[in-house]
């Protein structure tokens, strides 16, 4: 071997001493970095909402504005009332709600509010385009809910747990939904009674197709506008043809007193029976309480005398 061969593997023995250490170092650095990265938890995930939107939604919000009903009554059954930072005027018939703010009413809601409260997620209604549009113009993810039928709850509650977070609390309460819905259905009514529920205006109702007329049905009872399909104004013409045994009315619109003072309702057999029954508007809320609410308005529709439930 040559005195230049002798240097050559000289110095790439000096070389090799040199990098070995900083290739262990990159080695343990890269160890850190893969075991940090499989420790923590992901800041986002996607959810597809009602609408069929793929939303990105925040692992852990802590600051959710409501603007429909069954997200608010889902999110409070499910204990996370701390992390409601805002709902609709709307909401404020959910029970436990009445403490939280208000932050506008339907689509209509304060841009100033929603950046003040530090706004991190939305649930909307599937049609409120414009609440959509605003909260996307300030980075907020908006997931839409449209929950029209009884089969539709379930489903519901599991996707507002996934953008909170709260899987096992959602889980629970839609297997109670879905195991009080195949008792109910397998239950026969006998003698069910004709209902007739109004709807916020003077003989506005819902058909068939419809979450009412799927309570209606929970219940015990038969909707009088079941030929039709969903929104419906009657006459007190149709009414009084269809002569149905009980009469829902919704305390703050009417009243069981106010509703057989109008023309021709003290024809009605529901008028004439005392079958007249004003009731809370969370009763038709779409959401989580559907078995509790099915089963009030069962004890309802066996009544006989007038009362407010």
């Amino acid at each position: 071997m040559t005195a230049v061969d002798q240097l050559r593997e000289l110095f790439h023995h000096i070389a090799a001493v040199l990098v070995w250490p900083i290739r262990l170092g990159l080695f343990a650095l890269m160890g850190i970095v893969c075991v940090l990265t499989a420790g923590a938890a992901p800041s986002s995930h996607e959810v597809v909402d009602m609408a069929g939107h793929s939303v990105i939604v925040p692992a852990q919000p802590k600051h959710v504005l409501s603007l429909c009903t069954t997200a608010t009554d889902a999110m409070l059954r499910m204990g996370a009332e701390d992390w409601l930072a805002g709902i609709d005027e709307y909401s404020r018939i959910i029970p436990g709600a009445t403490n939280i703010a208000v932050l506008g009413k339907g689509s209509a809601i304060s841009r100033e509010q929603v950046l003040s409260r530090k706004i991190d997620l939305a649930f909307i209604w599937w049609y409120q385009d414009d609440a959509a549009q605003m909260l996307a113009g300030l980075g907020v993810p908006a997931v839409r809910i449209r929950c029209e039928r009884a089969d539709d709850v379930s489903a519901t509650i599991r996707l507002i747990g996934d953008c909170v977070g709260l899987t096992n609390a959602a889980d629970q309460l839609a297997n109670n939904v879905d195991a009080q819905l195949e008792t109910l259905r397998k239950t026969s009514a006998t003698n069910a009674p004709s209902v007739y529920v109004e709807l916020y205006s003077p003989f506005k109702t819902s058909g068939r197709d419809s979450y009412l007329n799927d309570l209606i049905n929970l219940a015990g009872g038969r909707n009088v506008a079941a030929d039709t399909t969903g929104p419906v104004l009657f006459s007190a013409e149709r009414l009084l043809q269809d002569n149905p045994d009980i009469v829902l009315v919704i305390d703050g619109f009417a009243t069981p007193e106010t509703f057989a003072h109008r023309p021709g309702m003290d024809a009605l057999a529901a008028v004439k029976t005392g079958r007249v029954f004003s009731i809370e508007r969370s009763l038709l809320v779409a959401g989580a309480g559907l078995p509790q609410n099915v089963a009030a308005l069962h004890r309802l529709f066996n009544l006989n005398t007038q009362t407010k439930l």
